[in-house]
């Protein structure tokens, strides 16, 4: 742990080597040291310095900066000396279950990839990133709930997922041209108006399972025709002719049951 200010001494009392050697009335400066490696007591008070068997006082008669002892004045050639840095003992508190708020940890709390947060007694629920996907686990008892004002409105279970209430999907517009290509990962439902006759291509990003509807309607002028790439599977083998009157919508509902094998049913001239 980092410190302020000069780091405490625990332990045990140490003897600093004699420096009376140095004493000469002029010098009035000496390093202090333990073992000839240079200690830094604190402060003054942090160490007891005799001279000629008198103790001297701590900030009067002498400071310390770092390892640096400086007399008041000068000690004399001859004088004894004898200098005891007082081991400082270090308290430590246990901190109380519960009693860390989120405001006394660092802000955003990061953790490395596959470094987990876990919940529950047994680590029921785990979050965590593993260097390609982020993931939420449910490695205990029970299920995984998604609750809004305490009432679950998504549930994943072993079995499967259960959902309450509605659930709705965005329509995205298709960008209008001679070749038009959905994008099915960008959304379920699709629009589109045609403004010339146009070719729907096989979609980008499909991915078996999912299911959604393509809204065409003709612009102002109508009689706009769509051809259809062989991975739309219609009624019969047969592409649907739209709806030619000016405005006027058709609706494609379409399931992707395997690559480029997408079924569709059509609701044409929908009012």
């Amino acid at each position: 742990m980092a410190y302020i200010g000069p780091a405490p001494n625990p332990g045990h009392n140490r003897e600093v080597d004699d420096i009376s050697s140095s004493f000469n009335g002029s010098a009035t400066a000496f390093t202090l040291q333990v073992s000839s490696q240079n200690v830094s007591p604190g402060s003054a008070n942090a160490i007891i310095v005799s001279l000629g068997g008198v103790v001297q006082n701590p900030g009067t008669d002498y400071t310390v900066n770092a390892s640096t002892l400086t007399f008041t004045t000068a000690p004399a050639s001859g004088l004894s000396f004898f200098g005891l840095v007082l081991g400082q003992q270090v308290d430590t508190e246990t901190t109380a279950d519960g009693s860390v708020s989120g405001t006394k940890l660092t802000n955003p709390l990061d953790l490395a990839d596959n470094h987990k947060i876990r919940f529950g007694t047994g680590n029921d629920l785990e979050i965590f990133h593993n260097a390609s996907n982020s993931v939420i686990n449910d490695a205990g008892t029970g299920d995984l709930l998604l609750q809004l004002g305490g009432s679950t409105k998504f549930q994943l279970a072993s079995g499967g997922v259960a959902l309450t209430g509605g659930a709705a999907a965005n329509i995205t517009a298709l960008s209008d041209g001679a070749t038009i290509t959905i994008d099915m990962a960008t959304a379920c439902h699709h629009s589109v108006t045609l403004g010339g006759n146009r070719t729907f291509a096989a979609p980008s990003n499909q991915v078996v399972g999912q299911a959604g509807s393509i809204f065409i309607t003709q612009d102002g002028t109508g009689s706009r025709t769509a051809a259809f790439n062989a991975a739309f599977k219609f009624v019969g083998g047969t592409a649907p002719t739209l709806t030619t009157g000016a405005g006027l919508t058709d609706r494609v509902d379409y399931i992707i049951k395997s690559s480029n094998v997408i079924h569709c049913a059509v609701s044409l001239d929908v009012k």
